[in-house]
């Protein structure tokens, strides 16, 4: 099994730093980390990789693939770390390549399959748009997920389940992204530490 850590706009020292307490860290467990710079074109990542952009809103500069044999081991191992540069804000994605999707932010039992970070500003307005669309780890529960608010201020959530039915859940997902779009909202990059609690349903 394998995870992919992408990582954007990282100083060199800071992540060599972190890279080299990872590997200890790793070694001791016995998972093994494997380190590469980012080699594809722009062009070859946005087909393989829209989730992640779309998370990160920039293109990846560093990738770190954590594999093992022992599911539950890496999951924990690798979010446990995401986690651990997503509170120091670094601009990073967790991402798993077999369901194409990437680890939320605030949950490692979710898969977020899309996502888009929506901002609006005009006049006196200053408001930010978190999308998601969600699948439970352990099942095929769909759910769309919005927060919203005034940037740098208290964020409101709403969600609506779509149980197994992944095709409505697109629609959902569609439907409020291209509504803000029409509004004027336009993409933007999150500050890390917004998006990591959220009360969920499942």
């Amino acid at each position: 099994m394998k995870l992919e850590l992408y990582t954007v706009g990282v100083s060199q020292a800071s992540f060599l730093d972190w890279r080299a307490r990872l590997s200890e860290d790793a070694q001791a467990v016995g998972l093994e980390v494997v380190y590469s710079s980012i080699q594809e074109t722009p062009e070859a990542l946005r087909e393989k990789l829209p989730v992640v952009l779309a998370e990160l809103c920039s293109i990846p500069e560093q990738r770190i693939q954590f594999h093992s044999a022992d599911a539950e081991q890496l999951c924990t191992f690798a979010y446990t770390n995401y986690q651990s540069r997503i509170k120091r804000d670094w601009n990073a994605s967790l991402y798993f390549p077999s369901k194409e999707a990437i680890f939320l932010p605030f949950d490692a039992k979710l898969l977020s399959r899309r996502v888009a970070h929506l901002y609006y500003q005009e006049g006196r307005s200053d408001k930010v748009y978190h999308l998601y669309l969600v699948q439970s780890f352990t099942d095929d529960a769909y759910s769309v997920i919005s927060r919203y608010g005034r940037r740098d201020g208290g964020l409101q959530q709403t969600e609506k389940v779509f149980d197994s039915h992944l095709e409505a859940a697109e629609k959902e997902w569609d439907r409020l992204h291209h509504d803000k779009l029409q509004k004027g909202y336009q993409v933007g990059h999150p500050t890390p530490p917004q998006q990591l609690k959220l009360a969920l349903s499942f």
